[in-house]
């Protein structure tokens, strides 16, 4: 091992001399050199750091006791033996209260000095160890903190938190996430839409560092794999800022497209005010990624936007094949609730071989069913008029019978989901359009207010706009002024530029350049035309 580096400080250094004493190079210490003050000595440790510094009491100028206490604030792992000319009791214990190695007469043996010396030795081995297997555990766990985090993460997200290990957590794997509300991103990327000759694996890795890049400088976040998705746990100063993120989200699919040529599919779920409540947010996000067979993949599904009326803790049995079924019955067709509800009864016929097993199978089916349409406010006779019958029959019917009833029940849920998702789609663009009849005479209106008033997001409504009405908004606000105008020059005999500025206009010539765009004409031509085709 290393030899420890040893300065000597006495007031007269002579023949006589503490170096002189022992063969300190057998006893595995490096010599320094010798100083006599305690100014000196003190010059010497703050530049050089000897591992131990052997001093008398009394000084050229200065004493022992006072160059270690001062020492000891430049230097606290160096070591401080005191070699006295006599053993005073008093000063022994002022030098045990300063932390001193050792206290020595200098008039000792040698054997008992260089017994006390290789002493010193071993402590500052067993020191110099400690010190290095500590080192070796910070690196480890430096190396090891993301791991940890993303594991935490995960058990987060899938309800393994508790309420009394949540602080020791975020201690612990240094959680960084600490803000006033949080929300959950699922970014799916498809692996039935790969580019030519990519790994599926390979492209999900890209598309995490990818996410990460883009949306790290935006929001405060936590990054993970989880069950093949890449999950974002979003910290939010607002419960409102799901919107933003959301439009953000509809901005990170189309560059995935891009430069990745991935089809990225990113579920937004419901904001939560604590971070214990992020499962109920993951769930959402999940449920929204679903809907992509329904709404197509490569592009963001804010889950309170498609479905407005669903309690966000909402959460499926944890059977594969119910949950295969509910999602089915969210997003359809037809043959594919039908294949869910038949791959589901070949599960329960597999797994329920005794009759008190099939009863509470087909009685969990009948409550989660029921939940399910409790939470999202549907009215099916056949399930939720009929409750208490049908923990009576049912559990006893026919194979044939059990599967008419699911498919029957299944089928209803969904019809009723589609007409309610086609309700307040309505609701919506009728919303939308109000809005601009009121505002329509404001110049500075536009997709942003519209958005702002109705609480989505500009991607979403933009998409449901268009699906609705045909047009986009921008066209159809266009629209709507251009006719306002056509009616003012007809009925008025306002000029044209008080007609613009009444239509959102406050440029004369920008609305004259729309105008004639729309109709061919300028608008003093086009009263004119219209006033000579009446006569």
């Amino acid at each position: 091992m290393e030899a420890y580096r040893i300065l000597f400080v006495e007031k007269a250094p002579a023949e006589s001399s503490m170096r002189t004493l022992l063969d300190w190079g057998a006893l595995g210490f490096d010599l320094m050199g010798t100083v006599a003050t305690e100014a000196q000595a003190l010059a010497m440790i703050a530049e050089s750091r000897p591992d131990v510094v052997v001093t008398e009491l009394a000084l050229a100028a200065g004493t022992g006791l006072a160059l270690i206490h001062q020492a000891k604030t430049a230097a606290p792992e160096t070591a401080f033996v005191i070699l006295a000319a006599e053993a005073d009791f008093e000063t022994a214990q002022a030098a045990i209260a300063l932390g001193v190695a050792a206290f020595l007469k200098r008039s000792e043996k040698p054997a008992v000095l260089r017994g006390a010396f290789s002493q010193l030795r071993q402590t500052l081995n067993q020191k110099r160890a400690q010190t290095a297997n500590w080192t070796v555990l910070q690196q480890y766990y430096k190396q090891s903190l993301p791991v940890m985090q993303a594991s935490f993460y995960a058990a987060l997200i899938d309800g393994q938190i508790n309420e009394a290990a949540i602080d020791a957590y975020r201690r612990d794997y240094q959680i960084a996430l600490n803000g006033s509300f949080y929300t959950c991103l699922v970014i799916h990327t498809s692996t039935t839409l790969l580019p030519a000759r990519v790994d599926p694996m390979l492209l999900r890795t890209q598309v995490l560092q990818q996410a990460r890049a883009f949306f790290e400088p935006l929001w405060p976040l936590a990054a993970f794999s989880y069950l093949g998705n890449t999950v974002m746990a979003v910290q939010l100063a607002a419960a409102t800022d799901v919107r933003a993120l959301t439009d953000d989200a509809d901005r990170f699919c189309q560059e995935a497209k891009s430069k990745l040529a991935a089809a990225v599919t990113i579920g937004v779920g419901a904001a939560v005010s604590r971070l214990l409540d992020l499962p109920r947010a993951y769930r959402g996000a999940r449920t929204a990624v679903s809907y992509r067979s329904l709404y197509g993949a490569g592009k963001v599904i804010n889950i309170k936007e498609i479905a407005p009326h669903e309690l966000a803790d909402f959460s499926p049995l944890t059977d594969t094949a119910l949950s295969a079924l509910f999602r089915q019955i969210h997003v359809g067709p037809e043959e594919t609730i039908e294949e869910a509800v038949a791959a589901y009864l070949t599960h329960l016929g597999q797994t329920a071989q005794h009759m008190p097993q099939h009863t509470v199978v087909v009685n969990e089916l009948i409550s989660a069913l029921y939940r399910f349409a409790a939470n999202n406010r549907l009215h099916v006779p056949a399930l939720t008029d009929n409750l208490k019958t049908l923990y009576q029959t049912l559990p006893e019917s026919s194979p044939a019978s059990l599967h008419q009833w699911l498919s029957a029940t299944c089928l209803a849920l969904n019809s009723q989901l589609a007409l309610a998702r086609d309700t307040t789609s309505a609701v919506m663009i009728h919303d939308a359009q109000e809005y601009v009849r009121v505002h329509y005479q404001e110049e500075s209106l536009g997709l942003k207010d519209v958005c702002a008033s109705l609480g989505v997001s500009h991607s979403y409504f933009s998409t449901l706009f268009k699906r609705e009405t045909g047009v986009s908004f921008i066209t159809y606000l266009t629209e709507f002024r251009m006719d306002r105008a056509t009616r003012l020059l007809l009925e008025t005999t306002e000029q044209s530029q008080v007609i613009g500025r009444l239509c959102g206009y406050t440029d004369p010539n920008y609305f004259s350049l729309v105008f004639k765009k729309h109709f061919g004409n300028s608008p003093t031509v086009y009263r004119s035309g219209m006033a000579v085709a009446s006569y």
